[in-house]
């Protein structure tokens, strides 16, 4: 998913023939579905034990996590499996050159002894639209999260 959203901001920037576009596309860096999409993609890397892949979900290498990467890998330590229901993703907002939306999310983890447990919440996801700013700084990534466990 890395990959494919570098290539899309890639195209955002180069854009098509030089034309200017009136409305967002798919291939617009900027819009909600990607967020909601590097959302989906955080969640399969945990599910798939892609500790390292998931982590650079976080926005600064990570570290927007509040966590070192070893922490973040040892807080699943005993997950066998998650599972995400990523919800309709807020509105693209824009402050001081960047843009953040909210993604809903509910996931059930579930534990090595079998136990499921549930958590709601947001991810608020940011991205930089100032000049200068790398591909990489173009591309969603998550900023903060509010999740609580369901009971």
């Amino acid at each position: 998913m890395r990959s494919l959203a570098r290539v899309l901001v890639l195209v955002a920037l180069t854009g098509c023939g030089g034309q200017e576009r009136a409305t967002p596309t798919v291939a617009d860096s900027t819009t909600s579905d990607l967020a909601a999409a590097w959302v989906r993609s955080y969640y399969k890397a945990i599910d798939e034990r892609r500790y390292q892949e998931a982590y650079a979900h976080w926005a600064r290498g990570g570290s927007a996590s509040g966590k070192t990467f070893e922490e973040f890998q040892r807080g699943f330590e005993r997950t066998t499996g998650v599972e995400a229901k990523v919800g309709t993703p807020g509105p693209v907002e824009g402050a001081a050159g960047s843009r953040y939306v909210e993604v809903p999310v509910t996931i059930t983890a579930r534990d090595q002894d079998g136990t499921k447990k549930s958590y709601g919440g947001s991810y608020t996801l940011r991205l930089s639209v100032v000049d200068g700013a790398t591909p990489e700084q173009r591309t969603w990534h998550i900023d903060s999260a509010v999740m609580r466990p369901l009971e």
